[in-house]
Formats: C-alpha cells, sequence, structure tokens
C-alpha cells in the first residue's frame, strides 16, 4: 500500500478506532474491519498490548479484563492482511514497549495514545524507525506538547517531522460532556505547530468530528463498535456503530467538497449570473448631450442585453457625451 505522508494528505484520513471493543473475540474484530470498510475509512486502529507489561498485575479487575480483551501478535498480523485486502491502512496503538517493537514490523502506521504521550523511551524507539506516528494530544499543555515536538524534530528533523508526524486535540474523557471538547484547539493546533492537525473524539454523536473537519482537521479518529449496547464496556456506548460512521464518512467528504480552496475568487458556477443579475444603468427618459447622470433620469436595472456596467460607484454626476433615448442602456462610449 502506498505510504502515508501527513504533509501531503489531499483528503481527510478517517480512522475507525475499534480498540478493544472486540472485547477478545478475534471474530468480532474481523467483522468490525469490514463493517469499517463497508462505511468507507481510510484506516481501522486496534490496541496492541501484553497486559503483564501494561498492567499493574495488583490491579486485579483491571487485569483481568485486559488480560481477556488482548489479542495475540499473530492474530493482529490476520486482521492487517484482511484491513489490507479492503484496501485499508492497519494501525494500532502499542500499549507498552515490546508491542511497539512488534507493531514496527507490522503495522503501517503507529498511534499514541494520550496515556503515552509522555512515554518518551518508546516514542523515540517508534521515530528513529521512520514510521508514520499519530500522537493524541490529551492531557497536554501547550508547553508540554512544544516539548514532545522538539525533542522529535532534534531526533529526525523539520523536513521528516511535517512528513511522518501528526497531531491530534483530544480531551481524555469518556465520554466527553459538550462543553469540555473545546474544539478551537484544532486551529490553536494548527496556528502553533506547521503539522499536520487533527482530532480525536470522545464525544457522542457525529457533530463534533464534522465541526473538526470544517475547521482543518486533516485527520480524524472516531471510536467504533458493531453494537453500543454490546456490554457494559464503557467504549461501546461512546462509539458509532455502523451506520453513524458511514454517515460520518460521508458527511466529511461532503464539506470536502464544500470547504474549497483557500483562496476568493468568482466562482465558474457563477459566471452566468454575471450577465443576468447584475445592474446597468438604464435612461429613465431622453437624456440630452451634456446632461448629468442622476436618479431622476437613470434607472439601474437587472437585464441579460450587455455585459455589466462595473464602474456604478462613479456614474452619477457624469456627463452625457452624446444624446441617448428613452429605455437605452447607458455605456461607458456615451459618458465623458
Amino acid at each position: 500500500m502506498k505510504k502515508i505522508n501527513f504533509n501531503k494528505l489531499k483528503q481527510t484520513f478517517i480512522i475507525a478506532e475499534i480498540g478493544n471493543n472486540h472485547e477478545g473475540n478475534f471474530n468480532i474484530a474481523k467483522k468490525l474491519v469490514k463493517l469499517a470498510a463497508k462505511a468507507g475509512v481510510d484506516a481501522v486502529k486496534f490496541q496492541t498490548f501484553r497486559v503483564e507489561d501494561f498492567i499493574n498485575k495488583e490491579e486485579k479487575k483491571r487485569y483481568n479484563q485486559l488480560k481477556k480483551f488482548q489479542l495475540s501478535y499473530n492474530q493482529f498480523k490476520n486482521l492487517k492482511k484482511i484491513a489490507n485486502n479492503y484496501n485499508l491502512k492497519f494501525m494500532s496503538t502499542p500499549l507498552d514497549y515490546e508491542s511497539s517493537n512488534f507493531l514496527l514490523k507490522n503495522s503501517e502506521l503507529i498511534k499514541i495514545a494520550s496515556s503515552d504521550n509522555n512515554f518518551f523511551p518508546m516514542i523515540q524507539n517508534i521515530i528513529k524507525r521512520n514510521k508514520p506516528l499519530i500522537i493524541s494530544t490529551g492531557m497536554l499543555n501547550f508547553d508540554e506538547i512544544s516539548y514532545l515536538i522538539k525533542k522529535i524534530s532534534n531526533k529526525i528533523g523539520k523536513k521528516k517531522l511535517k512528513e511522518k508526524v501528526a497531531l491530534l486535540h483530544c480531551v481524555t474523557s469518556y465520554p466527553v460532556d459538550n462543553e469540555n471538547a473545546n474544539l478551537n484547539s484544532i486551529n490553536y493546533l494548527k496556528k502553533k505547530f506547521d503539522l499536520c492537525i487533527g482530532y480525536s473524539d470522545h464525544t457522542l454523536g457525529n457533530e463534533a468530528c464534522l465541526y473538526a473537519v470544517s475547521n482543518g482537521a486533516k485527520i480524524i479518529e472516531k471510536h467504533f463498535t458493531i453494537d453500543k449496547r454490546f456490554s457494559k464496556f464503557r467504549d461501546h456506548a461512546m462509539s458509532a456503530d455502523f451506520e453513524e460512521l458511514r454517515e460520518i464518512v460521508k458527511s466529511i467528504r461532503k464539506i470536502e467538497k464544500m470547504k474549497g480552496s483557500y483562496q476568493k475568487k468568482i466562482g465558474k458556477c457563477e459566471v452566468p449570473f454575471l450577465k443576468a443579475i447584475r445592474r446597468m444603468p438604464f435612461a429613465k427618459k431622453n437624456i440630452k448631450k451634456g446632461d448629468k447622470i442622476s436618479f431622476s433620469n437613470t434607472r439601474f436595472l437587472r437585464s441579460t442585453k450587455s455585459k455589466s456596467f462595473l464602474d456604478l460607484e462613479n456614474i452619477i454626476g457624469k456627463k452625457i457625451r452624446n444624446d441617448v433615448k428613452k429605455n437605452q442602456i447607458i455605456k461607458n462610449q456615451n459618458l465623458k
């Protein structure tokens, strides 16, 4: 598959964040990949970990739940094949150092979760291997993000930084209330960092993703589930189901068309209307040579009979060069 360059993304890169919503069921994981492809996303993302290197074993409830959710490295290799067969990029979040080594060989992109955006040993292990890296910025302030980017840039240089590293605005809460989504941070990050900026969504519904794209997010990550009521695991309820994910993709592609280019010019679709709805000066009555144009002897009307008279700002008070009959268009050659 074509390697990704964050500096040259032509359209929004949409990621279905499957995460652990498979709950350790490989068949569910495969089905989620297929449904994500059907919804039209660009990539599927999982979480890859060895629970003993991730969670303190003494926290038995948490440890046992994630042990149940853990997929094997071979299963992830198979999921990558399935994703690639559907023309999807396969990516995952390593939640321990050893899993980052596995993903460096078996994932097209790597995502650093907000929980690990200060875990520099693992981040440095990834960047030195020239792998595209997406970093969520939850629980970081501006100074901390600046420090992180500076460390990465010092290792790989500014050119590769723009090509290989993207930042996602993210609020670490599950779910995120509307008043805490702080989507204006997307524009802030765009202004402060000359990098590809995206959004990792933890809100309920589709609106935040669509707003983010409207404000320039080039990557959208949305949690994805087979059923919002699949279990009591918290991620299902805040995830998009198939219909929602498909609608997000459809709406994003529509918004991209609407956004157009960063300029202001007369659009091709406007050209036919220039003749039809621009005003032109018509003689309200017979106007004699030497008379001045005024509202008493001139009407400004829409007409398709001639090209637009563009100098309407200064026409009032100008003298007529030759006689103009009633209802005749007043043209440049009629004026002194």
